[in-house]
């Protein structure tokens, strides 16, 4: 997921429909997140810590395609992956727009 900010993740998983609107900071206070979790999110360590500001959409969707295949080496979720969920975004002047 994209992930530009410590606040995103949360957020994201609540606006994907995988918790309820207020619920996504208790999923990764839990670990819910994790490689070896119930929801490995960025397993390659997201946007903050892996890419250039440039790439950052494609990056995600790169991570997602070695998952499925298991070609993502030291950062392959620990369990059989059959799909994945990719999100970027495009920032002009001023505006903001979530894929």
């Amino acid at each position: 997921m994209y992930d530009p900010s410590a606040y995103c993740i949360p957020a994201w998983m609540e606006d994907f429909g995988i918790c309820g609107i207020g619920e996504g900071w208790k999923l990764v206070e839990k670990g819910a997140i994790a490689l070896e979790s119930e929801y490995p999110i960025n397993p390659s360590g997201g946007t903050l810590c892996t890419n250039a500001i440039g790439d950052t959409a494609m990056m995600r969707v790169a991570e997602a395609a070695l998952q499925i295949r298991g070609d993502a080496g030291e950062h392959q979720v620990t369990r059989e992956v059959k799909q994945a969920l990719a999100s970027g975004s495009v920032v002009p002047i001023g505006q903001t727009y979530f894929c």
